[in-house]
């Protein structure tokens, strides 16, 4: 594999949260808490300017938690970078904290959305208060210079509810929205934590019965990450939503062009492996040139060639590969390639 360039990085600033999602990666660990130190996170942008990286993405846990939330803002804004943020939006309710966010220079906010009411966000949360303040939170910075988009981790309930989901999109009219669906974690041991009523073949009959017509018929912006094979979705579907701009997303760990560091250096290949870390800033790398080197080692090229490889034959083959790139890898560890995917690839 020929080495390619990091082209996004992330910056997991701390493990504390004021939610408690039950579909949340960090779940299994175990209320830690752990926080970057702030020597540390200036450190790291330090490393990711001198690789020409144009924008940092500040994730969590809850990232406006941190301690160190807005010094270190005004530090990677020294380095000439764009800074963007994964947030619940719930501390951009407060106009004083969204004030100072416009002021400091943030560029972009996702803000991930947990449910479509308010009994939604407390099953799924356990906090109740939370669907009105995300409310006031998106109207709020859609009125400010930041961009903008609204996430939603479509897990079972929402489906259950789908409708007012649909109601909800419509009330914060004016952002981009951006739909993603559970997938698995992997723990030590090999231990997967995974919702079984969110597997690709069976979300998929939502997604093209239910889920994107409703949503074209909104008119609204938005997108949605499948996650799963296309091979799911007659061709039809694929080449209808494809022209109409409606799908986005791509592994995180094709062609090793994403970098995700956790509150203690580690690299992680995705949020969703939380116990593999490749490597350690500090240890494995320090420099840029020690950095360079080390994304050059047996280790780490071995890891990303087997991870871009197609599951099976029939993928490869497929001549959709290139945009389809089989959905999440960690749906081929979860399951054999032939119980996962279809051998009728969409051609």
């Amino acid at each position: 594999m020929k080495s390619r360039k990091v082209s996004s990085a992330w910056l997991t600033v701390t493990h504390l949260c004021n939610l408690r999602c039950k579909w949340c990666y960090q779940r299994e660990l175990g209320g830690e808490g752990k926080t970057m130190p702030k020597e540390l996170a200036n450190q790291l942008v330090d490393l990711l300017a001198e690789l020409g990286l144009e924008t940092i993405v500040l994730i969590g846990g809850e990232p406006t938690l941190y301690d160190h939330f807005f010094t270190l803002i005004k530090y990677i804004k020294t380095k000439g970078m764009r800074v963007n943020m994964v947030s619940n939006g719930l501390a951009f309710a407060n106009q004083g904290f969204l004030d100072e966010a416009v002021e400091i220079g943030v560029d972009d906010i996702t803000t991930s959305v947990k449910g479509s009411s308010r009994e939604e966000y407390k099953k799924s949360t356990g906090y109740p208060l939370g669907y009105d303040l995300i409310l006031q939170a998106i109207r709020a910075i859609q009125k400010t210079p930041i961009r903008q988009k609204v996430f939603i981790t479509v897990s079972y309930s929402i489906i259950q509810n789908w409708n007012n989901m649909v109601r909800f999109v419509k009330e914060c009219e004016g952002s981009l929205f951006l739909f993603s669906f559970e997938k698995p974690t992997l723990l030590s041991g090999g231990r997967f934590v995974l919702d079984e009523r969110m597997m690709p073949e069976k979300v998929a009959p939502f997604v093209q019965e239910v889920m994107y017509p409703s949503l074209v018929e909104t008119g609204l912006d938005f997108k949605i990450d499948l996650m799963s094979p296309q091979c799911y979705f007659p061709e039809e579907f694929i080449n209808q939503i494809e022209a109409q701009q409606h799908i986005y997303g791509g592994c995180f760990l094709l062609g090793s062009k994403g970098i995700i560091f956790d509150p203690k250096g580690f690299v992680l290949p995705c949020n969703h492996f939380l116990c593999y870390p490749l490597g350690k800033y500090g240890i494995d790398f320090k420099t840029i040139n020690e950095f360079l080197k080390w994304r050059e080692t047996d280790k780490i090229r071995r890891f990303y060639e087997t991870t871009s490889k197609a599951p099976c034959e029939e993928c490869a083959k497929c001549s959709r590969w290139d945009r389809c790139s089989g959905g999440c890898r960690l749906w081929w560890l979860y399951q054999k390639p032939q119980e996962l995917f279809k051998l009728t690839s969409v051609n």
